[in-house]
C-alpha cells in the first residue's frame, strides 16, 4: 500500500529531537517512532519517559526543582492503575502560571472571531494577563479559594479563557458548558459539583440566529439555587450578545461589569499546588442519563496535552493553532492548554458555515493558521459542497481530526483535491476520560488511507479479545478487539465526583479486566501491513449479526462514498423476542439529490458486500429526515439502538436534537424475527 503522505525534514521535528535527547541521556539507540514508543511504555522506563517529557516541555515553575519520581510507587514491581496513583507527588505546579509564563507582552496571543460580529479581535499577552489579573482580583474579593468550583455556561470566547485562568491561578476547579445546552443539562452537570460562582452568557449566535437565554438562565439558576444555596454565591451574567436579561430574575444574579468592580487591584499571583491537585471538572456525553462527573488534575492535563501536541503532533513555537470546539467538550481544554504551544491561536465562536461555508477557511487565511483542528463531519461537508481548502492561501502544516472515525474516503479526498498535499492529516482518538489521545499521529511515520498512524507516547495501548472476560491480547493477529491501556498515565482522572465516585470510576474502566487494565470502550484493530490502527466504533455499539462482530465505522466507510447521501446511522437491533441481532442502516439524503430509491439501496448493499462480506450487509435500509447528534458532534447510536430494541433509556440534555429521536420509534416493531432475512428498504 502506498502512503498518502511521507515524513519530511524529520530531524527538525520535536519527536525526533526528543528521541535524540533520550538516546544521548540514557545511552540507548532508538531509531524509529516504534522504538521510541516501546521505550516509553516499557514498565522499567515508563516513569523515566514521563519525567523526561516533564523536563523537555518545561512544565516546572521557575525556582522549582526538576521533577522527582513519577509516583510514590515507582519502586514497586506492580503498578496498579486503580485506585489511581498520585503522580509526581513531590512537585508543585500551577497551570495558569505555566500558560501565561512565556508569551511576549506585545505579541498577539489570541485572534478572536465570532459569528455576527465583524472583524477579528486581537488580544496581546499583556492584555490577556491584565484581564486575568482583574478577574482574579474579583474572584478573591468574592471569596474564591483553593478547592472551590468555578463554573461557566459560556461560548468559546476570550472571556471563558480569562475566567478559567483566573480560577486556576487560585487553585479553584474550572468547569464549563456551552450555552446551547438546555436547562436540565446544566442542572445535571452543575447540580453535582456545588459551584461557588457560575458565569453565564446572556445569549449566543449560531447559524444566523441570535438566541436569548433569559428564561433559561432563570430556570437553571433557580434549580441550582435550591440545591446549592449555601455554596452558590453568584450567577454572573456576561453581556455577550447585548440582550441584557433582568438580573433580578436570576438566582443571586450579578452583572459581569459589577462583578469586575470587586477587584481591589491585587497583583497577579499563582498558588503553587501539588501536581495532582484537581484543576478541571469534565463531563461525559451522558446521552442516556446523567453525565459522569470526571475530575482531572491540572498537572496531569497539562503534561498529557503538551505531550500530545508537541512530542506527538509537532506543534512548534512559530505555529498559529486553531481548534473548532465548544466549551462543553474536552477539545476546549486541549485548546485552552494549547495557548502555550504555538505563537498564537485562532479562537472562533459560531457556526462554521455562516454566513458562508468558507468562513473558517477565510479566518485561517487571514490569521495564518498552520495547525488546523477539525472533525470528519466538517471535512465531509466541505467535500459535499465542492470546497477545496488548498485554493486558499493558508500555510497548513498539520490538520488534526477527532470526534468520530475519519473514513478512507475522506483521507483520499483530503490528499486528492481537498487540502494541500504536503499537509499532514492526523486522526486521533481518546477522550474526556483521559484528557488526550490513546492513538494519534506523528511526523515520523507515513500516513495511510483510513488509518490512525500510531499509539501515543507513554500510553501502553493493547487490543484485547472482545469476546473474552479474561485479558487475551489479539493485537499481533490483526483481529479487532477492545482498546485497553495496561500502564498508568499522568492524566488518569483524579476521581469521579460524588459519594459513590470511586465505585463508578472502577466500573467505568476496570470492571472488565481488573484494576491493572483500563478498558476504554472503543473497538479497535491493528493493521499488520502498516502497523496503523483503525477505530471501528464504540464497544457498546459493536454490531454482532450471527456472531460476526464489526463496527459501525466499517459501514460508514462505504456510505461516505455515495455523494447523494448526506449522513447515515448504523446500529444493531435485538428485541426481547429476537433470537439474533440484525443491522439497521438509516440514511439521510442530500437536499436536491432525490429520495432513497431501490437502485441506491441495491448499490449500497452491493458496495458493502464487495468491501466486506454478505454478513455485513444491513438487514434493513431506511431513509430518515435527520440523524441525532450530541452537542459535541457525535452520532447518538446508543440512543437509537435502545429505541429500536424496545429498551427504556433516559435521554440527557446533551443530545443536540432530541426531537429527532422520535423519528426512530416507528422502527421498534419491524416485522419478522431478526434471524430471518429481509430485503425491505422502507416500512
Amino acid at each position: 500500500m502506498e502512503p498518502l503522505w511521507k515524513p519530511r525534514n524529520v530531524a527538525a521535528t520535536n519527536p525526533a529531537r526528543f528521541m535524540a535527547h533520550i538516546n544521548k541521556s540514557y545511552g540507548v539507540n532508538l531509531q524509529t517512532y516504534h522504538d521510541l514508543h516501546a521505550w516509553s511504555v516499557d514498565p522499567a522506563t515508563l516513569p523515566v519517559f514521563w519525567r523526561e517529557a516533564y523536563r523537555w516541555l518545561q512544565l516546572a515553575a521557575p525556582g522549582q526543582p526538576a521533577p522527582g519520581p513519577m509516583t510514590s510507587e515507582d519502586d514497586k514491581t506492580e503498578k496498579k492503575m486503580f485506585p489511581p496513583p498520585t503522580f509526581f507527588p513531590n512537585d508543585k505546579f500551577n497551570l495558569a502560571e505555566f500558560l501565561l509564563r512565556n508569551g511576549p507582552d506585545d505579541q498577539v496571543a489570541v485572534h478572536f472571531a465570532r459569528e455576527g460580529k465583524a472583524g477579528i479581535e486581537r488580544v496581546t499577552w499583556r492584555e490577556l494577563r491584565a484581564r486575568v489579573r482583574r478577574a482574579r482580583g474579583a474572584m478573591v474579593a468574592s471569596g474564591v479559594v483553593e478547592g472551590d468550583v468555578v463554573a461557566a455556561v459560556m461560548s468559546n470566547s476570550v472571556d471563558a479563557m480569562v475566567l478559567a485562568l483566573a480560577a486556576l491561578s487560585l487553585g479553584a476547579l474550572w468547569s464549563s458548558s456551552s450555552p446551547d445546552l438546555g436547562a436540565a443539562a446544566i442542572v445535571d452537570r452543575y447540580g453535582q459539583v456545588a459551584p461557588k460562582l457560575v458565569f453565564a452568557d446572556d445569549g449566543y449566535t449560531y447559524a444566523g440566529k441570535k438566541v436569548g437565554l433569559a428564561a433559561r438562565l432563570a430556570d437553571w439558576s433557580a434549580t441550582l439555587g435550591k440545591t446549592g444555596e449555601k455554596t452558590l454565591q453568584n450567577v454572573v451574567v456576561i453581556d455577550y450578545s447585548g440582550l441584557r436579561p433582568d438580573i433580578n430574575t436570576i438566582f443571586r444574579g450579578c452583572a459581569f461589569e459589577d462583578f469586575l468592580k470587586r477587584d481591589t487591584g491585587v497583583p497577579l499571583e499563582f498558588k503553587l499546588l501539588p501536581f495532582s491537585h484537581p484543576g478541571f471538572i469534565l463531563f461525559s456525553s451522558g446521552t442516556t442519563g446523567k453525565p459522569k462527573c470526571i475530575i482531572h488534575s491540572a498537572g496531569g492535563a497539562a503534561l498529557k496535552v503538551k505531550a500530545d501536541m508537541i512530542l506527538q503532533h509537532d506543534i512548534r513555537k512559530d505555529d498559529v493553532v486553531f481548534q473548532y470546539t465548544t466549551t462543553s467538550w474536552i477539545m476546549w481544554v486541549l485548546n485552552f492548554i494549547n495557548i502555550s504551544s504555538g505563537k498564537s491561536m485562532l479562537l472562533y465562536d459560531g457556526s462554521p458555515y455562516h454566513p458562508k461555508p468558507t468562513t473558517l477557511l477565510e479566518l485561517a487565511e487571514e490569521t495564518g493558521v498552520t495547525v488546523f483542528g477539525t472533525s470528519p463531519r466538517y471535512m465531509a461537508d466541505l467535500r459535499s459542497k465542492g470546497i477545496s481548502p488548498r485554493n486558499y492561501k493558508i500555510p497548513f502544516r498539520t490538520v488534526t481530526s477527532t470526534g468520530f472515525v475519519l473514513s478512507a474516503e475522506l483521507y483520499e479526498w483530503f490528499y486528492r483535491e481537498g487540502f494541500p498535499a504536503d499537509a499532514q492529516l492526523i486522526s486521533m482518538s481518546g477522550g474526556t476520560d483521559l484528557c488526550g489521545s490513546f492513538v494519534c499521529g506523528t511526523p515520523l511515520l507515513p500516513v495511510y488511507s483510513g488509518e490512525i498512524q500510531c499509539k501515543a507516547l507513554g500510553m501502553a495501548v493493547d487490543i484485547m479479545d472482545a469476546a473474552q472476560d479474561e485479558p487475551v491480547s489479539v493485537e499481533a493477529s490483526g483481529a479487532a478487539g477492545e482498546l485497553v491501556c495496561t500502564q498508568p498515565f499522568p492524566s488518569e482522572p483524579v476521581a469521579f465526583h460524588g459519594k459513590d465516585g470511586l465505585e463508578r470510576y472502577r466500573a467505568s474502566y476496570f470492571e472488565r479486566f481488573g484494576p491493572n487494565i483500563w478498558c476504554h470502550g472503543d473497538y479497535i484493530q491493528r493493521l499488520p501491513k502498516t502497523n496503523g490502527l483503525a477505530i471501528l466504533g464504540r464497544s457498546d455499539g459493536v454490531l454482532n449479526p450471527s456472531g460476526v462482530r464489526f463496527g459501525s465505522a466499517e459501514i460508514y466507510a462505504v456510505t461516505e462514498t455515495f455523494l447523494e447521501i448526506a449522513d447515515t446511522l448504523c446500529i444493531g437491533q435485538k428485541r426481547a423476542t429476537d433470537l439474533d441481532e440484525r443491522v439497521l442502516l438509516f440514511v439521510k439524503m442530500h437536499p436536491g439529490k432525490g429520495p432513497l430509491t431501490p437502485a441506491i439501496v441495491d448499490r449500497l448493499r452491493s458496495a458493502i458486500r464487495s468491501k466486506y462480506t454478505s454478513r455485513h450487509v444491513p438487514r434493513y435500509i431506511f431513509e430518515v429526515a435527520d440523524i441525532p447528534y450530541t452537542v459535541n458532534g457525535k452520532k447518538c447510536e446508543i440512543n437509537v439502538k435502545h429505541i429500536v430494541s424496545g429498551r427504556k433509556a433516559a435521554v440527557s440534555g446533551t443530545v443536540a436534537n432530541p426531537e429527532v429521536l422520535k423519528l426512530y420509534e416507528q422502527y421498534r416493531d419491524l416485522p419478522g424475527d431478526a434471524s430471518k432475512p429481509s430485503n425491505a428498504a422502507k416500512l
